[in-house]
């Protein structure tokens, strides 16, 4: 399953993030991916941005795996409202993962009696801002609306749900298998352990 997040701008500097969880092949261990795609360009006309021109540039596209500590870090940055960073480092590339917590305007309608109308107002919401770096210099943010913030801590409680899941289903596979196995102790005569120094 996936989400994903459409931001572009007329000034040709937006992003588009996936937020996806799935199945390791071989192992079937739930996994969590974040990629980044920068806007490839805006047609003025239609007031829509494109991506597309960007899908085979690896300097424009960014793909992280998340583990399952780095997803609860992920949930208590939301939370909490505190910036939470994670590095990762692999063949020689290091890639940056930020969260930022910022309080971003937007405007409200309230019914005002004295004037018997609707006024507009500004008031303060809880946003946060996703940045993906690669290397030197080569970032794609994304600016994440509250219930986009909803919607992706949603993901992640789902991707820690089914990794814990996952975990307890195979201790109790081996806890199976061991326990049909003959205990070696049990074979043996008990008299070679009598002079043991434990």
């Amino acid at each position: 399953m996936s989400i994903q997040i459409y931001k572009p701008n007329s000034k040709n500097s937006g992003s588009a993030f996936t937020f996806s969880k799935s199945k390791d092949k071989k192992s079937g261990q739930p996994v969590f991916y974040i990629s980044a795609i920068a806007q490839h360009s805006w047609n003025e006309d239609t007031k829509t941005g494109s991506f597309a021109g960007n899908s085979k540039n690896p300097e424009k596209t960014i793909n992280v795996k998340i583990s399952e500590t780095e997803a609860g870090s992920f949930l208590s940055s939301f939370e909490s409202r505190y910036e939470y960073t994670a590095f990762h480092s692999y063949e020689g590339n290091n890639t940056t993962i930020k969260a930022t917590p910022w309080d971003k305007k937007q405007k409200i309608s309230k019914y005002d009696a004295a004037s018997k109308g609707f006024v507009e107002s500004d008031i303060e919401v809880p946003a946060f801002g996703i940045t993906l770096s690669k290397g030197k210099g080569n970032s794609i943010k994304i600016a994440l609306d509250p219930g986009e913030v909803e919607l992706v801590k949603s993901m992640f409680n789902i991707f820690i749900e089914d990794f814990l899941k996952f975990k307890i289903s195979l201790s109790e596979s081996y806890s199976q298998k061991s326990s049909a196995k003959p205990k070696a102790e049990e074979a043996q005569d008990q008299d070679e352990f009598e002079d043991a120094p434990f």
